[in-house]
């Protein structure tokens, strides 16, 4: 595929890539590459995504895709899943001594699709577009680039996922016929993107509008990051079947050691997660063929083996146990708790809808589509809770485990395409040619307030929720060295300072050339890219001069080291 473009969605439970180009008819088609991976018994198999999970054999080999999936009900203890959830924070896992970090597990996985990518279209690739949710913090991207530079990547663009989704939706409409397009956007059109995937869940609203031949997306909301996804609709039902199971067997649970119970768990969540997809498709066809749906006809069997004391055990769950299983995930607690612990049982999906209207001040009645994206999509009651609370128009994708990728794609091509013609036009104004192809411009918005500890209570705010990126900045007269070696700076991400949900992010810090005295005044000049990569650079103001340095990430080892 000549002049492709390539984009990655890297996900929480699976990773898609997608390329794309123009055809003979001016329109650009997207394609999905098949992923080369190893299956369980470590032989190459191809599959249009890449499990985003890896696993590490007793030879300390690390394998991402089919075969880590494979692995997680036999030797869980040696698998990493849901890696994604711990972007941009300390966090590690330690297989047989050797420390694994979350973008260790992105890289590796960025890495096959690279190479497959590469495959496919006979060149090094180095340009990619990968999504992220729009509410991941400068941390979180800070590890995605990281991770994609390891992986073999030089240019990469950040897009977020609901945004993503969106363009694909648009692009497949604009090669209908105009009668058959759903949407008509030559008048300005709120859409509510209502993207839950494998791990996380994602709330933006976008206004979108096309004039002549360009469209405009502006991000109006984003919602908190959320760590709620199909994941937690699989354990919660796992936890119900284990309930089930041991008053069943009159097994009592102190009677089972911890790792265990987690095994026991980890193989009645991968049999849920088989559950639901199975049921979902099978409702989807009934209702294709116009054949009643009952809850409790609507079920799945399977034998788990090696489950309890080396015996397999045949599981089965319908609709009903799963959706009464996972109600708490549909609706919004009534009395909410204050405990960080108790807050991860009560997380839903009502919740972050609602809570990014009333924190934008968007009335439900301004939106006028919701689009519903992500592998929970398929599962039916997550459209018809959103019809409640919502009650719009919902439009279900088309392709939901395909479409971020395939929008990324899409994303990819109209952005090179227009700085190569900005580029011409510069070059050579009086020969440009004019709207030579669709315009896409895409404002993108911070979903959360960034802020430095500045030693004097609460954090100060650098960067407003909400905001615009690009941006930079600088602050002055807020603080001082107080080391004559260097100074660590404290970012903090939330809506506020006063927010509850305030977390600290990675520190940044400078090192000096020579000893500063203490207390010093400093300035900080701070900038955020469109990709919400956030730089920021110290400057010292020792008497008349001023010297800068670069502030930097503190490194792995640097935490390792201020740790012991």
């Amino acid at each position: 595929m000549a002049g492709a473009y390539l984009a990655i969605d890297l996900g929480t439970t699976n990773t898609v890539v997608s390329v794309g180009a123009k055809d003979v008819y001016g329109n650009f088609i997207t394609q999905i590459v098949p992923i080369k991976q190893f299956d369980r018994n470590k032989v190459l198999i191809e599959k249009d995504s890449i499990p985003s999970v890896m696993f590490v054999d007793y030879d300390g080999l690390r394998y991402v895709g089919e075969i880590g999936k494979s692995m997680r009900d036999l030797q869980s203890l040696r698998v990493i899943s849901n890696s994604k959830r711990y972007m941009g924070l300390d966090f590690k896992w330690e297989v047989d001594d050797k420390v694994i970090r979350p973008k260790d597990v992105a890289a590796a996985v960025l890495k096959m699709c690279k190479n497959s990518a590469d495959n496919y279209l006979f060149t090094d690739v180095k340009d990619v577009v990968i999504t992220v949710p729009a509410s991941f913090n400068t941390d979180q991207i800070n590890d995605t680039i990281e991770a994609a530079k390891m992986a073999g990547f030089e240019n990469i663009d950040i897009l977020p996922e609901p945004t993503a989704a969106l363009i694909d939706y648009i692009n497949q409409q604009a090669v209908m016929d105009v009668s058959c397009q759903s949407i008509d956007f030559s008048t300005k059109k709120r859409i509510l993107v209502f993207d839950l995937g494998g791990g996380t869940c994602d709330v933006s609203v976008i206004d979108v509008v096309k004039s002549g031949n360009k469209l405009d997306f502006q991000e109006i909301a984003v919602g908190r990051y959320d760590e709620l996804g199909g994941v937690d609709f699989d354990f919660w039902a796992a936890e119900y079947l284990l309930n089930k199971f041991l008053e069943e067997n009159d097994i009592d649970p102190d009677d089972i050691s911890k790792q265990e119970l987690t095994s026991m768990v980890s193989k009645l969540a991968v049999f849920c997660e088989e559950a639901k997809e199975k049921m979902a498709s099978e409702i989807e066809t009934r209702k294709m063929m116009g054949i009643p749906v009952n809850e409790n006809e609507i079920s799945f069997t399977k034998a788990i083996v090696d489950f309890y004391k080396d015996k397999a055990f045949e599981f089965k769950i319908t609709k009903k146990e799963f959706d009464k299983a996972t109600e708490s995930l549909y609706y919004k607690p009534k009395n909410k708790t204050k405990i960080l612990n108790e807050q991860r049982k009560q997380k839903n999906i009502e919740e972050p809808i609602l809570d990014t209207l009333n924190g934008y001040g968007i009335r439900p009645s301004s939106i006028d589509y919701v689009y519903l994206t992500g592998g929970m999509s398929k599962y039916p009651k997550v459209k018809e809770r959103l019809f409640e609370i919502l009650n719009k128009p919902i439009i279900v994708s088309s392709r939901p485990m395909e479409s971020v990728a395939r929008g990324a794609a899409v994303y990819h091509y109209y952005s090179v395409e227009n700085k190569r013609v900005s580029q011409s036009t510069k070059q050579n104004a009086s020969t440009a040619k004019k709207d030579v192809m669709m315009g896409m411009d895409i404002t993108k918005v911070l979903a959360e307030a960034i802020m430095i500890d500045v030693n004097e209570g609460l954090p100060h705010t650098i960067i407003e929720a909400n905001h615009p990126v690009p941006y930079k900045g600088r602050l002055t007269g807020k603080l001082r060295t107080t080391s004559p070696s260097g100074i660590k700076v404290d970012i903090y991400a939330g809506k506020s300072p006063y927010s509850s949900k305030l977390r600290i992010q990675k520190s940044y810090l400078a090192k000096f050339n020579v000893p500063i005295q203490t207390g010093t005044p400093i300035d900080i000049e701070y900038e955020i890219n469109e990709n919400k990569y956030l730089t920021m650079v110290m400057i010292v103001k020792d008497g008349r001069n001023e010297t800068r340095f670069n502030l930097n990430i503190e490194s792995d080892v640097e935490l390792e080291e201020r740790r012991s």
